[in-house]
């Protein structure tokens, strides 16, 4: 029980080490669990627009072949090759369509009649061949087939002789009661699949693509085991790619009687938000040095009363061993206050790293709402710490006489008008108006730095404690003795019991602004004791809900 009393604070600064660990652990988890998520829903949103893109494309083309179904069947007389190849090339006019295109007529003996492109006739002397030296007996049964209904039917992707694959939708010719063979027109199938890759959305994802009968095809070929014509790769087939089949998002669907797969997922795998891990790393790593260097101070301290008990029981006996014991613990006291004046140095710089750290995220393009909001209450945060360093620096210096008050001559409005400078984007974000018109230069003689201080805290305090779309005001007056300089806010002011309290070290309670900024009352404190540097005294003002206003008298000398 000894031991845990003893070393209590070490217990109470593990389980902190622990905690903390766990709790930047869930933020974490939670974090990348919401980015999986927009992934999934990402993924879904594209594939499904995929395929409604193809969908269409696919319906425009079987559109443009229906126009031809009608022409072959219902012309008078059946159309010659010239006449057909006219008739498909005003559809391409009027469509304002530029895909290439093949088109043959074939007898039920399934032998070449017409076969045209829209500029060329015969390109690759088809006329007169049977369909029987191209085509396996399966596909021969199913264009038989197709010349018993009345309706147009898909076919798989080819990979055809003019260089390029293409995607066949055939429909018979049926004149007169009689079925007199079939139209098999076959469309470029690059113009298909351009539709799905035609924004910069696509550039994140990868397609796959497949037939019925499982053979991949993509914009420039169809790996179908047949012979290959085009000597050009489709830089964007998803096997050029390390994505696992398994991240696939797959559809199936029947077009025209043909069944057609189309799977979308993303080309690169999720790694994690690694600037929101590293942020959450130095985060969890200041914390812990700030907690480790507070228990450290606690544990010295308790050792420091350990021995002033025992010092005071024996110095009892003997007041000049008391009175070298005071000033040897004196003398620990100071160090100690000068000790904590060089922790605070060298808090500063690891705090500036952070604070520049999260001011380079805000430039960064998020799209996590909870984690944009994380960032600025870091950003607060980081920006509260800092001020309460260095105002607890001042402080620790001021007590051990480490502060050299420096007097120059000044003009004091110009010094005014920087310190305004400095916090005016604070006060932007409150959207605080801040009314400074000095009349004429006051020239004073007085220490910079403490003076920028007093009126840096002043202004400081002013914004905290004033309501969004307030105002502080900034007077300037010269007397025959003494420079005045007041700063009034409109904001919530405080009680008498506040006010007697301000500048007592001992009393001082950490207070909240009106946006949430803490705060220990240490700033004031310092401007107290600036003031008195100067000779001065300050001066303090307030009424509940109506302001608050701080007075700076300098006698001139």
């Amino acid at each position: 029980m000894k031991f845990v009393l003893e070393y209590i604070h070490w217990i109470l600064f593990t389980l902190l080490l622990v905690l903390g660990a766990f709790f930047f652990l869930y933020l974490l988890q939670n974090s990348e669990e919401k980015d999986i998520e927009a992934r999934a829903l990402k993924l879904e949103y594209q594939h499904n627009r995929s395929i409604d893109r193809f969908k269409s494309s696919v319906d425009k083309f079987a559109g443009l072949v229906s126009g031809m179904r009608s022409y072959m069947n219902m012309s008078p007389e059946l159309p010659d090759a010239n006449n057909f190849q006219q008739f498909v090339r005003n559809q391409y006019s009027d469509l304002n369509l530029q895909d290439s295109i093949v088109v043959s007529l074939i007898d039920t003996a399934h032998v070449f009649k017409q076969s045209f492109t829209r500029y060329t006739m015969d390109p690759i002397q088809l006329v007169g061949r049977s369909v029987f030296d191209l085509r396996s007996d399966e596909k021969i049964k199913r264009l038989d087939k197709l010349m018993t209904f009345d309706s147009i039917r898909m076919f798989p992707p080819l990979n055809l002789a003019e260089g390029w694959v293409g995607l066949p939708i055939n429909f018979r010719i049926h004149r007169d009661g009689t079925t007199l063979g079939y139209v098999a027109p076959v469309l470029s199938f690059k113009s298909f699949i351009d539709a799905i890759y035609s924004d910069d959305v696509n550039q994140e994802f990868v397609y796959h693509f497949k037939t019925q009968e499982g053979f991949d095809f993509d914009r420039e070929r169809t790996y179908n085991k047949t012979e290959v014509f085009n000597e050009k790769f489709d830089s964007n087939y998803y096997k050029n790619f390390d994505v696992d089949s398994s991240q696939f998002v797959y559809t199936t669907q029947k077009y025209y009687g043909f069944g057609i797969t189309i799977g979308t997922a993303y080309k690169d795998p999720y790694n994690g938000n690694e600037s929101y891990r590293t942020l959450l790393f130095f985060w969890y790593l200041t914390i812990s040095f700030l907690a480790l260097i507070a228990t450290w101070q606690i544990n010295r301290s308790i050792k420091l009363n350990s021995k002033l008990l025992k010092s005071n029981n024996k110095l009892r006996k003997n007041r000049k061993e008391i009175k070298d014991k005071n000033l040897q613990l004196q003398k620990l006291n100071d160090t100690q206050t000068k000790f904590f004046s060089i922790i605070g140095h060298d808090l500063k710089q690891p705090l500036s790293a952070i604070e520049g750290l999260i001011s380079l995220l805000q430039y960064e393009e998020i799209n996590d709402p909870d984690l944009e909001a994380i960032i600025k209450s870091l950003k607060k945060t980081t920006k509260n710490t800092t001020n309460l360093l260095n105002n607890l620096l001042r402080w620790a210096r001021s007590q051990s006489d480490d502060i050299a008050f420096v007097p120059v001559e000044l003009q004091l409005n110009s010094l005014i008008q920087e310190v305004v400078d400095t916090v005016f984007l604070h006060a932007k974000e409150k959207n605080i108006t801040i009314h400074f018109e000095p009349q004429k230069e006051l020239k004073y003689v007085g220490d910079k730095d403490m003076l920028s201080t007093i009126f840096r805290n002043l202004i400081s305090n002013a914004i905290k404690f004033t309501n969004l779309g307030g105002s502080i005001f900034i007077k300037t007056i010269q007397k025959e003795s003494a420079i005045e300089i007041s700063v009034l806010d409109s904001g919530i002011g405080m009680k008498s019991e506040a006010m007697a309290s301000l500048f007592k070290l001992d009393t001082q309670i950490s207070s909240v602004g009106t946006s949430g900024e803490m705060g220990t009352g240490l700033g004031l404190i310092l401007c107290q004791l600036f003031t008195k540097e100067h000779g001065g005294k300050l001066i303090v003002e307030s009424e509940l809900e109506k302001g608050t206003r701080f007075t700076v008298i300098l006698p001139i000398n």
